[in-house]
């Protein structure tokens, strides 16, 4: 049984107590260590007292009987309960699953889904490693029973996941007894249980089941009043298809799913369109189910149309060049030019035409040069110019579709008017998107797109209000270099970065530090020396002390790439006598003192104090002390032994 460290701080005993504390994050915090108090007490102990316990058995043990109220407690505690069994706890129980197994039983009553669906998953997972047949059914069938006559029928839904598994690993008899209580569920008076049996039955259909018995369940849920539970059948016809039997029963059921009056039974059969397409082939698709896709983009419900324009990319690989340009193009311009009040409205416009944005570019490689030329660049560049900054986001991230088609170079003067849109955008957001589309056109155009305007919108884009575009502006300059070279980087951009120097507001200044960071590793030598290394000499003595700080910073994340270390050390001296407490502060910067041997004498007094105590008292401090030195002392102390050699 592995050994877990206690790095919580609290002694084993505190943790137990507060599983009644009136504080539910107390209580979570004690569950989620249930494996150190496992640890602590070992396996004869956790198996005899503690799954006891769990299992909801009367314990006289003070500590069992704090637990025996767990599983009555508020969902998220049950949900940490089921992580904390389910991650690897078995170790803590010599190895055995079976021994977890009726607490995951009795966690499959609970009300919370996620806490049963967890646990049916631990006992499908425990069953698996029973290899004796009769052990086996005896296990499996007594879960099964109790589950099923269980007086919650929550308890019933876990049921449904458990019983395809059990069916494929037991003896005919067996078998028949699985088929009739899964016959039961599908006809449950509860809406709850009929919808987990018709969510699940795709892994029972995988067994090659009697048609007869096929067709009373699939037309019993495709008939319920419930669309929640018809929608689902579209799962299973997809499983039966892919049998290999039963493929004009699956049609059949896809029909009436598509032509179904719930637009919700319907939404659900259209994001499914692309495992229908690869379970039934390219051409039983086509004859049977092209046209309901096509129809579904002309659905009064905007849910369905932009649902059906999600599935372009996929359900095109299937269609001829003549359909699409004939069939789904023209609906595709109507689209994008619906003047339907409801659906050229906020939420719901943006939704449709960021679909179709994803999609439309999807068909170039289809379609070919001239049909993209003649039939996709229209929508292109009227959707460049939507309103919509997201719309106009999603084109530029699928850019690569069109170019590879068209060539960059008759894109290029579209798209510069509309990075410039972006760049001054209101939303931060776009503004910090728009910046991911540079690397991609300077690593497909070369140096000839970044002209001056565009280096303008980069270098406005470093000097943003906002700190996450500043950053991503950084980053793209990275990547400009790593794409173009540290020689084109020295030309036409880095000298006026180095002019934030001169700018009042200390941020650009700090934008001066952050790119040094970010560029370093990509530098010669000589511009190191030449350059970067006189503006860390004259920013040290910023008049901002968080610029000085960031120095410090700046050297200590550059000082590999540097071959003058001297220098700056130098620098790093120098703001050790900094007039500011927290530039003296920095841990570069105070390892530089030529006392630093007194730091040294502090951490060897605390580790004293650590490994001799004066008293049990402080066993909780020392506690505290230990996990100080470990995750953040030394591994400081270590990082700037380079610096201090």
């Amino acid at each position: 049984m592995p050994k877990i460290e206690n790095t919580t701080g609290m002694p084993v005993n505190l943790i137990i107590d507060e599983l009644k504390s009136e504080d539910i994050r107390k209580r979570i915090h004690s569950v989620k260590n249930l494996n150190l108090i496992a640890s602590t007490i070992g396996p004869d102990r956790t198996k005899n007292e503690l799954i006891p316990f769990l299992q909801g058995k009367k314990s006289k043990i003070y500590f069992f009987k704090l637990l025996q109220d767990l599983l009555d407690d508020e969902d998220e505690v049950l949900l940490e309960l089921v992580d904390s069994l389910s991650n690897n706890f078995v170790e803590f129980v010599g190895g055995n699953p079976l021994v977890l197994m009726p607490t995951f039983e009795a966690l499959c009553k609970v009300e919370d889904s996620n806490v049963r669906d967890k646990a049916a998953a631990q006992i499908k997972k425990g069953l698996q490693t029973v290899t004796d047949q009769k052990k086996y059914e005896e296990l499996a069938l007594g879960i099964i029973k109790r589950l099923n006559e269980n007086d919650y029928y929550m308890s019933k839904s876990a049921l449904t996941q458990i019983l395809p598994v059990v069916y494929g690993n037991v003896s005919a008899a067996q078998q028949q007894i699985i088929l009739d209580i899964y016959n039961k569920l599908t006809q449950d008076p509860i809406p709850s249980v009929r919808k987990y049996s018709s969510i699940n039955f795709q892994d029972l259909v995988k067994y090659n089941l009697n048609d007869n018995y096929l067709n009373q369940i699939l037309n019993s849920q495709i008939k319920d009043e419930q669309d929640f539970i018809r929608m689902f059948v579209v799962d299973s016809a997809v499983a039966l298809v892919k049998t290999n039997k039963g493929q004009n029963l699956a049609i059949q059921l896809f029909k009436q799913l598509a032509e179904d009056i719930s637009w919700r039974v319907r939404y659900y059969f259209c994001e499914k369109l692309g495992d229908i397409d690869d379970s039934l082939g390219k051409d039983a698709y086509k004859k049977n189910f092209q046209a309901y896709h096509l129809k579904f983009l002309q659905d009064p419900e905007p849910e369905m149309k932009t649902v059906a324009t999600q599935k372009i990319e996929k359900v095109s690989q299937t269609m001829d060049v003549d359909d699409i340009l004939k069939q789904l193009i023209p609906i595709l311009k109507i689209i994008q030019t619906d003047t339907n009040a409801f659906v050229r409205s906020n939420f719901i416009r943006k939704q449709l035409l960021d679909a179709l944005a994803s999609s439309i570019l999807t068909l170039c490689p289809i379609l070919g040069k001239k049909n993209t030329s003649e039939s996709i660049l229209p929508i292109f560049l009227n959707l460049l110019k939507d309103t919509d900054s997201e719309v106009r986001i999603t084109l530029f991230k699928k850019l690569s579709l069109i170019t590879n088609v068209l060539g960059v170079d008759a894109l290029s003067q579209s798209v510069i008017p509309a990075l410039t849109e972006l760049a001054q955008d209101k939303n931060w957001r776009i503004r910090a998107s728009t910046i991911e589309v540079l690397a991609f056109f300077a690593k497909a155009i070369g140096p000839e797109f970044l002209s001056e305007k565009v280096v303008k919108l980069l270098l406005d884009w470093m000097g943003d209000k906002v700190f996450s575009v500043r950053s991503a502006a950084i980053t793209s300059t990275q990547q400009l270099i790593q794409i173009l070279g540290p020689q084109w980087a020295e030309r036409n951009l880095l000298t006026r970065v180095w002019q934030f120097q001169q700018i009042q507001n200390y941020l650009h200044r700090q934008t001066v530090l952050f790119t040094i960071n970010a560029i370093s590793s990509l530098m010669q030598q000589d511009y190191l020396t030449k350059t970067i290394l006189p503006i860390l000499q004259q920013m040290s003595k910023d008049s901002v002390a968080n610029i000085r700080i960031n120095v410090c910073k700046s050297i200590q994340s550059t000082f590999q790439f540097h071959k003058e270390k001297d220098q700056l050390k130098k620098i790093l001296s120098s703001l050790s006598d900094d007039q500011d407490q927290e530039v003296k502060a920095q841990p570069d910067c105070y390892y530089q003192k030529k006392n630093y041997i007194q730091y040294y004498l502090v951490v060897f007094l605390i580790i004293t104090y650590v490994y001799f105590p004066i008293s049990y008292n402080k066993i909780q401090q020392k506690q505290y002390i230990i996990i100080y030195m470990k995750e953040l002392i030394l591994p400081e102390f270590t990082r700037n032994l380079g610096l201090i050699a």
